[in-house]
């Protein structure tokens, strides 16, 4: 479902209202990333994808994710 919504400002920062099927739980940590044009939000997981795992083949170690142990960014600091 695609619904248009506007770009403003709180603070020094830029902010987009997420509406419809787009709401996220407040205080859920998120990272984002671009991709060309678009603007990619996905939640930060302990877990791996699925499609990573079956790509990981027969590796049975633990695969760390990078960047968990770093402490999440203040939006207001």
């Amino acid at each position: 479902m695609d619904t248009e919504t506007v770009v403003f400002q709180v603070g020094n920062s830029l902010a987009v209202r997420l509406v419809g099927d787009c709401k996220l739980p407040r205080g859920m940590r998120i990272r984002e990333h671009r991709e060309g044009n678009r603007i990619i939000l996905e939640p930060m997981t302990d877990a791996w994808p699925r499609a990573f795992i079956s790509a990981a083949g027969a590796w049975n170690d633990v695969i760390t994710r990078p960047g968990r142990d770093e402490p999440a960014r203040d939006p207001f600091g």
